[in-house]
């Protein structure tokens, strides 16, 4: 019992032990790690980076800068940095002792505090590396302006003649940047840099600007210059030997028009002078697009001349000709209303094509008289006349179109006598069928079809006898007849068809003389046969005949066809 009693003692000793033991340890990676951070100050060597500077010769609102920044480091940064690693030191001589339970929390303290520290030596070292960019910003700036000023002098020496009395200004703006410069120069040589970015911030807008006026200047300048007064000369001269040939234009005032652009070319160079650039392209884009509006104009009208002239020429005669065949046409009309109806609206038709024509007549001679007049504009007499000459195609078409329609017209007459006479044969043909039959009588449908067709055959003969024939109505009666004929046969063919095998039948049942109900359905067959039910008839005895002796019917009608083809 001892035994193990001093056993759970030894255990728990081992166990208290081994905590202490890795308690220590990272306390000792605590205290390292506090290290590593404190170090990591000293590696940023302020202090050299200071003497850098310092041979930099700064002055003005720099040099006070940089005086706060030593006073900021030597005061505060330098002592506290001191003071850390005093207490890091001391710490350091706790770790194997008994105090060193109490050492995470003041590592803890000490980290946050050389954190602290460590931000404050960034913020210096920041400001002092802008003090060394300020010194080789500036150092670059100075000789790349320098140089580009001696590019502008010479740019502008040698395209003097691009920029007209631009020149002037531009080179006033370039002289008030190089004493902007100079000023630049000296605050960045004296180490003033924070005053001399400020310049040099100015400085290089302005610059820009300089530089963009250089290059657009000449754009605009150019077409004002060497372009818009040459092309408006030329529209001025050009205008003046066209007006000596009579030409007219669309436009009104040329002339005036030309003055007035002249007058806004003049305008945007007193702009361009000034170098007051807004609205300039847009207003040298609009006199361009105007310049090239008059010479559009002009060339319209030397480029109708010719074509009106042929035009003209050819167009009175094809207006006679309309003329002409139109009057033909009417009097061919006139001629055919007294023996036909015609129910197209030719007549109206072919006054409205001379109403047409009339009209046509009326503006070619307008504008011939015009012409002779010399106050014509030819690219309009072109357009109307252009037009008047589609309208006179036209024209001509509709008349043909009119002229071969009613040409067909005693043809037609002709065409339907001939059917007249076809459709009265075929009657008195189908008519001597039947008769032929020899038959008590015929069904009373089957007649008021037949006299039926034989009116509408009458009244066909009646229209085309009248004084005055209506074709249209002639053909609606040829389509009639002719499907009605086509009934009618075929009602013809199915009574031929039904006495011719109801006799066969007939002959056939008296074989069944013994079998009553084949007597009694014969005897039934003649009663409808003589009532003139021949369909009726047929059914009854077939009817009969197939009950007895199934498949006779069909046997006898095959036969009848076959012989019957």
């Amino acid at each position: 019992m001892v035994f193990q009693i001093i056993i759970g003692i030894l255990i728990v000793l081992a166990i208290i032990l081994a905590g202490l033991y890795y308690y220590q340890k990272r306390v000792i990676r605590q205290y390292e790690q506090v290290n590593i951070q404190l170090k990591k100050i000293s590696d940023m060597k302020i202090d050299q980076q200071f003497e850098k500077v310092d041979q930099l010769s700064v002055t003005g609102d720099s040099q006070e800068q940089l005086k706060k920044l030593k006073k900021e480091f030597k005061e505060k940064i330098v002592p506290q940095e001191k003071k850390l690693a005093d207490q890091l030191k001391a710490a350091k001589s706790l770790i194997h002792t008994s105090k060193f339970f109490t050492l995470s929390g003041k590592l803890n303290d000490l980290s946050t505090a050389i954190q602290n520290l460590s931000d404050q030596c960034l913020h210096v070292k920041s400001a002092l590396h802008h003090l060394e960019e300020l010194h080789r910003a500036h150092k670059q700036a100075i000789d790349q302006i320098k140089q580009r000023y001696r590019h502008f002098h010479h740019f502008l020496d040698e395209k003097s003649f691009e920029y007209g009395d631009s020149i002037k200004v531009l080179n006033n703006q370039l002289d008030d940047l190089e004493q902007r410069y100079d000023q630049f120069t000296k605050l960045s040589r004296s180490g003033d840099y924070d005053a001399a970015q400020q310049v040099l911030t100015d400085l290089k807008k302005e610059n820009q600007h300089l530089a963009e006026l250089i290059d657009q200047v000449p754009k605009l300048y150019k077409p004002l210059i060497a372009e818009f007064p040459t092309q408006l000369d030329e529209l001025a001269s050009g205008y003046k030997q066209l007006a000596s040939q009579n030409y007219r234009f669309t436009t009104d005032n040329i002339p005036g028009k030309i003055n007035q652009l002249r007058q806004l070319c003049q305008e945007n160079l007193e702009q361009i002078n000034r170098l007051e650039l807004d609205g300039v392209e847009n207003s040298n884009k609009d006199i361009a697009d105007r310049i090239d509006d008059l010479y559009a104009t002009m060339q319209s009208e030397i480029d109708a001349q010719p074509q009106v002239k042929h035009l003209m020429g050819v167009l009175g005669e094809f207006i006679t000709h309309a003329a002409r065949q139109n009057n033909e046409l009417t009097a061919e009309l006139d001629r055919l209303s007294i023996n036909y109806t015609l129910n197209n609206h030719e007549i109206e038709t072919a006054r409205s094509l001379n109403e047409q024509i009339i009209n046509i007549k009326k503006e070619y001679e307008d504008d011939r008289e015009a012409i002779e007049n010399h106050t014509a504009i030819y690219s309009q007499v072109l357009a109307r006349q252009s037009k008047n000459d589609q309208s006179l195609t036209e024209i001509e078409k509709q008349q043909a179109k009119i002229n071969d329609e009613v040409a067909k017209l005693q043809g037609d007459q002709q065409q339907a006598e001939q059917m007249l006479q076809k459709y009265s044969t075929r009657l008195r043909t189908t008519r001597r069928q039947v008769e032929r039959l020899n038959l008590p009588g015929l069904p009373k449908d089957y007649l008021n079809y037949f006299f039926g067709v034989s009116d509408e055959i009458k009244r066909l003969a009646d229209e085309l006898q009248k004084y005055k024939v209506n074709m249209d109505e002639v053909t609606k009666q040829l389509i009639i007849v002719e499907s009605d004929l086509e009934t009618l046969g075929e009602k013809t063919s199915d009574i031929h068809d039904s006495v011719e095998l109801t006799e066969r039948l007939q002959q056939y049942a008296n074989r069944f003389s013994d079998n009553q109900k084949i007597v009694t359905a014969a005897a039934k067959s003649q009663e409808e046969f003589n009532k003139f039910n021949y369909t009726a008839s047929l059914e009854t005895i077939a009817t009969a005949l197939e009950e007895a002796e199934p498949g006779s019917y069909k046997r006898i009608e095959d036969s009848y066809y076959h012989e019957k083809q």
